[in-house]
């Protein structure tokens, strides 16, 4: 309880000091100022409450082809229409990057 009071007295001495650096700049930099600060302070807390995350994780959800298949597959079916060369081949390439994507969520899941 003493820590947490302690922690709360320096957060508010802090914040005097850089409200009264705020309040002796021009008008006219005021809110910039602030936005400042608040955007230093946001991206200065928020590295270090970032919790470890499983690389292994992060790298299959960023190389699975299924997302990219079905938006392609969305824009082919109106380029079907348009100009079906174009949109076969997109809806192809589409097929094939989900086929891609179901095949290789299932080895993964195999080699677990």
């Amino acid at each position: 309880m003493q820590r947490q009071r302690e922690l709360d007295a320096q957060v508010e001495e802090l914040t005097r000091q850089v409200a009264q650096i705020i309040n002796a700049a021009g008008p006219d930099q005021r809110q910039d100022l602030r936005e400042y600060a608040l955007g230093l302070l946001r991206d200065e807390t928020e590295v270090q409450d970032a919790g470890p995350t499983h690389p292994e994780a992060r790298d299959a959800a960023r190389t699975n082809p299924i997302g990219m298949a079905l938006l392609l597959g969305l824009v082919a079916l109106p380029l079907v229409l348009l100009f079906a060369p174009v949109g076969l081949t997109l809806l192809a390439v589409a097929f094939v990057m989900g086929l891609w994507g179901v095949l290789q969520t299932l080895l993964r899941r195999e080699n677990r």
